[in-house]
Parts: structure tokens; C-alpha cells; sequence
């Protein structure tokens, strides 16, 4: 994604694979300002948003994972939709978007998830 002024906005897998290997190394993930070259560190537990309410988590341990944030009936909601990199960030971003159209007709996938879990666990 493109912004008018030539940035970048948005996650970039590129920059997802540093930072992941950068924590598992033992270090600290980092980000570049393009426009004066600054680099500074980020915090762990890291969330960064893609835009909207899709976010990539990387913990300590160097466990990466999309998740959705969202509320419904004024509670916060958090639905994980997977490890990166078993998804993509293009797959991430398809399943974000069908699920934000759920939670737009008053859905709430993390409740419907827990409900499915649940049946499993009784069979």
C-alpha cells in the first residue's frame, strides 16, 4: 500500500522475517526511518498494526502471530488468526478482511472459535 507522499504504509514481509529473526537471535528487532536514517529498537512484546485492526505480534520467545482486534457490545475483542510464517501476510490480510466483514454484520468470530473448540473437546 502506497500513501500520496511515496510512503509505504502497512506491514512488509521483508520486515517481518528481521524482526523475527532478530528476537530468536537474541536480539532486539528494530525499525529504519527512511526519511533521516534514524534506526530505533522496539519494545517486546511487539504489536504492530498492518492498518486497521490487524495486528502482528511477536513475543519474547520469538512467536509471531496475526490477530484481529476488534469489539462487539462494547467489550475488546481478539481473535488469533495464525503463526507467521504458516500464514502470509497477503493470506493474513484475506482472513482479516473476511472476518472484519463478520464482526461489521454484529458477528463475533473469537466467540464462534471458542464454541467450535468447545463441540471438538465433547467428541
Amino acid at each position: 500500500m502506497r500513501s500520496g507522499k511515496g510512503k509505504t504504509e502497512g506491514l512488509q514481509t521483508l520486515q517481518l522475517q528481521h524482526w523475527v529473526k532478530a528476537v530468536k537471535a537474541g536480539g532486539i528487532p528494530s525499525i529504519r526511518d527512511s526519511d533521516n536514517d534514524v534506526i530505533t529498537e522496539l519494545k517486546l512484546l511487539l504489536a504492530r498494526s498492518d492498518g486497521g485492526s490487524l495486528m502482528f505480534t511477536l513475543s519474547k520467545a520469538g512467536t509471531a502471530a496475526w490477530v484481529l482486534r476488534y469489539r462487539t457490545g462494547g467489550r475488546a475483542r481478539e481473535l488469533t488468526i495464525g503463526n507467521f510464517p504458516d500464514i502470509s501476510l497477503a493470506k493474513a490480510r484475506k482472513i482479516y478482511r473476511e472476518k472484519r466483514a463478520e464482526v461489521d454484520r454484529a458477528g463475533d468470530p473469537a466467540a464462534d472459535k471458542r464454541q467450535v473448540k468447545a463441540l471438538a473437546m465433547k467428541d
